[in-house]
């Protein structure tokens, strides 16, 4: 999947960037242990039997390499059978079976809880990557969640693993591997900093888009009761307590901390040292060449001679962060999302340590709507697969004939609907059977959905017929059934 335009600020592209391209885990900095204690203080209320990491990372430390490095070829949206080297993949997934183990034994855990900071972690977690790095301000990007690697290479292998079961016919025991991972990654999405968020959200998102293909790829195979069980048990439950909204789902916060720290080494001896200010904030911009580093630095000089005073600098940071606050218990489509936000009327020059280390948090907001939509599609697709092998292989004329027997009716909701102030609506997604072929254009190509279409509306809150498909409802609608990369696949367009 690929960030929108309006993704976080430059320090954390920079900082996934380098942990996709780095061949060895980079030398961790110069720790800032009052920004560890800060980040970590939300844990101490938390008890171990709550958090997902000591089981789920401790297992993979245990684990067997896959065949090759996760990544662009061997993630959880590239791995099938029919891919190359699925028989590599294959008996490596076999092979760690205690892995799917601890996946399903976490499944019970409220989130992840894996600590910021590197000194105090477990050397094995440290040596697998399975961290967060928290360096001083002079080290780079204060965090670094290199642990995003070790997330993938574990959904590598629930995929493959879900497959493997497949194949052999035990759909039970694949759709328990890979909704525990699901789990697992709805835990992810309550770590408190942006950047994890949107990996969180993202990758659930297209984990969701996974299970899916499996459904259509074993459409003819798999019972009714086991579409039925995890349309009405599984998928609805991968949070305890959470709703068709995701209401429990928490705005990420652990941007301001990181940025109300930054203020204070920066601004907070009262006067600025504009040469200090200079040194500090040029380190962001570490990794151009000498005249960059140069004119980076003279910028920030400048910036630092007319920059807001910490107080002035923290009330700012306060009420963007309130600003989101009140937007974030709101639709998509709600009227205050349309007015200008805190962030963008705030003076870019006054305040721009600020406005170049908060982050825009509506990034989050986009993928909650579309994880949501991921999870509801999903939730009703397979309602209607449980539907469809009970009527002898038919598709139900419409979603209703599935409420209550094969799925919950309040799954069936898209948060991209549009609202109606003063008007109660259901906003269900969008179904109906199909007469003849459709065309879909996708970022895969051209492919062709038969016999019944399932859809969200997408950012313009029109249903465009499924004519076009995005992965992030950006363009056109968010097809959700028949699963558009599946389709991709029996044209030939993806191997």
């Amino acid at each position: 999947m690929t960030l929108p335009d309006h993704a976080p600020v430059r320090w954390m592209l920079r900082a996934v960037a380098l942990l996709l391209c780095a061949v060895s885990l980079p030398t961790a900095a110069a720790e800032d242990t009052v920004l560890v204690g800060l980040l970590n203080k939300p844990l101490a209320d938390i008890a171990e039997r709550d958090r997902s990491a000591p089981i789920v990372f401790e297992a993979f430390t245990r684990a067997t390499p896959p065949p090759q490095v996760a990544g662009e070829d061997l993630s959880q949206s590239t791995v099938w059978p029919s891919m190359e080297g699925w028989k590599e993949v294959s008996a490596w997934a076999k092979a760690n079976a205690p892995l799917g183990e601890a996946l399903i034994k976490a499944q019970s855990a409220s989130l992840l809880g894996l600590p910021y900071g590197t000194t105090k972690s477990n050397p094995k977690w440290v040596q697998s990557g399975a961290v967060i790095e928290v360096s001083d301000l002079e080290g780079g990007p204060p965090v670094r969640p290199i642990y995003f690697r070790v997330v993938r290479t574990i959904g590598a292998y629930a995929t493959a693993e879900m497959y493997r079961l497949g194949e052999a016919k035990d759909f039970d025991g694949a759709f328990n591997i890979g909704i525990a991972y699901a789990r697992f990654l709805r835990q992810v999405c309550e770590q408190s900093m942006l950047e994890e968020k949107v990996f969180g959200l993202q990758n659930l998102s297209e984990c969701m888009t996974v299970h899916r293909d499996f459904m259509w790829s074993y459409l003819d195979q798999i019972p009714s009761s086991v579409f039925q069980r995890v349309a009405m048990k599984e998928y609805v439950f991968l949070k305890p307590s959470d709703n068709e909204r995701m209401r429990r789902l928490q705005l990420p916060e652990g941007d301001s901390i990181v940025v109300a720290r930054v203020l204070e080494k920066v601004l907070g001896a009262g006067s600025i040292d504009s040469e200090r200010f200079a040194d500090l904030m040029a380190s962001q911009d570490a990794g151009g060449d000498d005249l960059s580093a140069f004119g980076s630095r003279e910028l920030w000089r400048r910036v630092g001679e007319v920059h807001g005073s910490f107080d002035a600098s923290k009330e700012r940071l306060a009420d963007i962060y309130d600003d989101w606050w009140r937007r974030w218990k709101l639709r998509a489509n709600s009227p205050m999302q349309k007015v200008k936000t805190q962030l963008s009327a705030t003076n870019p020059l006054k305040y721009r340590v600020v406005v170049d280390l908060v982050g825009d948090v509506t990034v989050a907001f986009l993928w909650r709507s579309v994880t949501i939509a991921e999870i509801n599609g999903t939730v009703v697709a397979a309602g209607v697969c449980g539907a469809y092998r009970d009527s002898k292989n038919t598709w139900p004329k419409d979603v209703e004939r599935a409420y209550a027997t094969y799925m919950p009716k309040r799954s069936n909701f898209d948060p991209f609907a549009k609202v109606v102030e003063g008007v109660k609506r259901s906003y269900p997604l969008a179904y109906r059977t199909l007469a003849q072929r459709l065309a879909i254009d996708s970022p895969y190509g051209r492919v062709w959905a038969t016999g019944c279409i399932l859809l969200a509306v997408g950012k313009n809150a029109e249903d465009d017929s499924g004519a076009t498909h995005s992965v992030d409802g950006s363009v056109g609608d968010l097809v959700l059934w028949p699963p558009v990369r599946a389709l991709a696949r029996k044209e030939g367009l993806l191997k």
